[in-house]
Parts: C-alpha cells; sequence; structure tokens
C-alpha cells in the first residue's frame, strides 16, 4: 500500500492494522528503524490494539450482564408457574429474586471493572501524548513559557482523563491527537526528504 494511502487510512479510519501498514511503508520509503516517528506509531498501534481488545471484552460483558438481569424475570415467572399450594412459594420466590439479582449485580461489577481497564488505556496513551505535544509544541512555539505550555496540555487533556466522561469520547480525542502528530511528522519528514534532493 502506498505511503499517501496508509496515511489516508489511519486518518480516516484509524486500527490496529491500519498502523501496522503505514510503518511497513515508511520503512519501505526508508524511514530509518530508529525514527521518532516509529516509536510514535508504535504507541498508537498499541493504544489502538488495547482499545479494540478492551472494547470488545467490555461489550461481551454488558451483553452478559443484560442477559443475566433478564434471567431474574424468567426465574421468577418460572416460579409463579409452578403449581404449588405450599406457603413456601412466596419465600422460594424471594430467595430466587434474591438470588438472581445477587448474579446480576455481580456482573455488573465484572462490567465496571472494564471500564477500569480501559480507563487505564486512556490515561497510558495520554502520557505518551503529553510528552510528545510538549515537544511538538516546542518545536513549533519555543516563545510559550513552560508553564503556560503545561496548563494548556493539561487542559487539552483533561477530557481524556476524566473518568466521567464517556469511552468513545475519550478515544476519539486520543485518536485525533495520535493523528495529528503522526501527520505532522510525515509531512515535516517529507518536506526535509524533498528540500534534501
Amino acid at each position: 500500500m502506498p505511503l499517501n494511502e496508509s496515511l489516508a487510512q489511519i486518518l480516516a479510519a484509524p486500527s490496529a492494522e491500519a498502523v501496522w501498514h503505514l510503518r511497513g511503508d515508511l520503512l519501505a520509503s526508508g524511514t530509518p528503524p530508529d525514527a521518532r516517528m516509529l516509536a510514535l506509531l508504535g504507541a498508537f498501534h498499541d493504544y489502538l490494539d488495547r482499545l479494540a481488545t478492551g472494547m470488545s471484552s467490555r461489550d461481551h460483558s454488558q451483553l452478559a450482564s443484560k442477559l443475566d438481569i433478564s434471567a431474574i424475570s424468567g426465574v421468577i415467572l418460572e416460579r409463579l408457574a409452578e403449581v404449588s399450594d405450599s406457603p413456601k412459594l412466596g419465600l422460594n420466590l424471594v430467595a430466587g429474586a434474591i438470588s438472581e439479582g445477587l448474579m446480576a449485580l455481580a456482573t455488573r461489577q465484572h462490567v465496571k471493572a472494564w471500564e477500569g481497564e480501559l480507563a487505564a488505556v486512556h490515561r497510558a496513551a495520554a502520557w505518551v501524548l503529553f510528552d510528545e505535544l510538549w515537544r511538538w509544541s516546542t518545536e513549533r512555539n519555543p516563545e510559550i513559557p513552560a508553564l503556560e505550555r503545561r496548563v494548556l496540555l493539561d487542559r487539552l487533556l483533561a477530557p481524556a482523563l476524566d473518568h466521567e466522561q464517556p469511552g468513545l469520547l475519550r478515544a476519539a480525542l486520543i485518536c485525533r491527537l495520535f493523528q495529528i502528530l503522526i501527520a505532522t511528522e510525515i509531512g515535516a519528514s517529507t518536506s526535509r526528504g524533498a528540500s534534501g534532493r
């Protein structure tokens, strides 16, 4: 896949596979294996791969949780359908509902655990982005005082670190920042290559 196409692919629909192809295209076009760009691509690949795995697991956990919650109704209906004149019927219904309810709550806690793991994936990516954005902004705007640069970057990355923000919003911000850095780096290296001819 030519370099322009693989870059367009990660800008339009970022995935670990698309980043893998871009890395290969960059190496094939003469990018040195120890180039900073490849480290940045590696961090983006790691983020996308961990995000896809975590979201897939989370989605499965949420489905299981919903199925467990709907199973409570089934257990209650089953108990109600039992023909019994026993005075224990009410007690059996309550016991069944409590036990099924606790099972559903346990599954919901499992979903929360996945959310926590995804938050860790976002935090790890934000850590890398802070350093990369610091370097990127220093090269382009060296006149910004360090304290002001820090405040600006903290504000920029705050939504990615805010556990109150929806996961998709956090992922969208992190992906967009990686995309900007990667496109800028490729553009700069292409300009350097063209001027060196």
